[in-house]
Formats: C-alpha cells, structure tokens, sequence
C-alpha cells in the first residue's frame, strides 16, 4: 500500500447515520456510508483513501495499532481502551458537539442499592456486568471495592441486576432510557461523544490533510 494512502474507519451501529449526515453536510465524498449499505468497504471519490465500516470498539483498537489513521468511534469505547493502555498511540483530535449517549453506574430496581455508597456495603463479592470490561475495573478501583467479579455481556447488560448482578455499567440516552430499562441511574460516568481519533505517529509521519481539511469542519457545525 502507497504510504501516502490514507486509511479511514468508519463506526457501524447507532453512530453511522450520525456520522453519515454530518460527513454529508460538509461534503465529504464518500459513497457507501449510509444505514442500508451493503459493503463495508465505502468508496472515497478523489482522495488517496481506503475505507471500511467496522464495529465502534474495534475502530479504537485499529486505530491504536496503527492498522488505521483516521477514525471515528464514541468516547466510551476510546476511555475502555485507553484506560488499560496509557501509553496508547490513540489520540482524540477533536469531539463532536452532539450527545447521544452517556456511561452509566446503575443498580436494578427492586434491589438495595440505591447509591454508589451502598455499593461498599456488601460484604460478598461486588458483581459488576457491563461491556465495558476495563471502564469496570478502574470503577471499582477507583471506589476501593476490595473484592469484585467482572462479568463481560455483549449488549442487555440491563437484563442481569438485581437477581444476576448487583450492578451494571452502560451506554443509555438518559436517566429517561435508564427507567425504561428498569434500572436505577447511580452515577453517570461520562458522555460519549462521538470523536475523531488518529494514530499519533501517522498523524506525525504522513500528510493527513486531504481528509483532515474535511473532518475539521465537523467540529464546527
């Protein structure tokens, strides 16, 4: 591949007709990126870039690795990689102003916990699911819990407390999304802001600029 070729990654899921629209509006000229594509290798019209549309978490991690440049993936899955990895080659350029989603610490209804504080109370092992395994680590480190299970669920995290957990750690739209998920909102960990990240040493080595001149104007619109 020409190292002046520019590999992009593209999120999949709630976030693509997010991003589809912005990257419409400022005319970015690509063809395939829309919510009934059928391929997940868009075409860039008259820029030396290759696509591909993949899951949000695995945009961090390609990203990281330097298997891509540029892409675009929420907060959320950048704090779950970043968190283990410090010393990561994933750098955030800018965040987009919407907010879809925020991470959340919640109880199940019916349960006893009704504060985080309660969550030091229990005198078994504290268990947590969520699909954030490392966002769920560093919570409990950072609330001294001195013992905890983690549980990985891909999706309906919501569906284990309080019978199966005693907590959960997730994306919702609002303390809204939490009740209608039967669940008790605790503590909202951050919003998760649809972001542009790049791989620092590309960002370094290559010249970014066809599609960066394009993505800047996200951040201002």
């Amino acid at each position: 591949m020409n190292n002046q070729t520019i590999s992009l990654s593209l999120p999949k899921g709630d976030m693509l007709p997010i991003l589809a629209e912005r990257l419409e509006q400022v005319q970015f000229p690509i063809d395939g990126y829309q919510s009934d594509n059928r391929t997940y290798r868009p075409k860039v019209n008259q820029l030396p870039v290759r696509a591909k549309i993949m899951a949000e978490k695995d945009v961090a991690l390609q990203v990281a690795a330097g298997n891509y440049d540029i892409g675009f993936c929420g907060r959320d899955w950048i704090q779950e990689y970043t968190v283990r990895f410090q010393a990561s080659s994933l750098q955030i350029l800018f965040s987009m102003p919407t907010v879809s989603h925020s991470v959340f610490v919640c109880s199940g209804e019916g349960g006893n916990i009704q504060t985080v504080e309660d969550i030091n109370t229990i005198n078994s092992f504290v268990e947590i699911v969520s699909e954030y395994p490392n966002l769920s680590e560093d919570f409990a480190i950072q609330n001294r819990l001195k013992r905890f299970k983690i549980f990985t669920a891909w999706g309906s995290a919501e569906a284990y407390p309080p019978e199966h957990a005693h907590i959960v750690i997730l994306k919702a739209q609002d303390e809204k999304d939490i009740a209608r998920k039967k669940l008790i909102g605790l503590k909202k960990l951050f919003d998760a802001k649809l972001c542009l990240v790049v791989n620092e040493k590309a960002y370094r080595s290559k010249d970014l600029t066809p599609v960066l001149n394009y993505l800047f104007e996200l951040e201002a619109n």
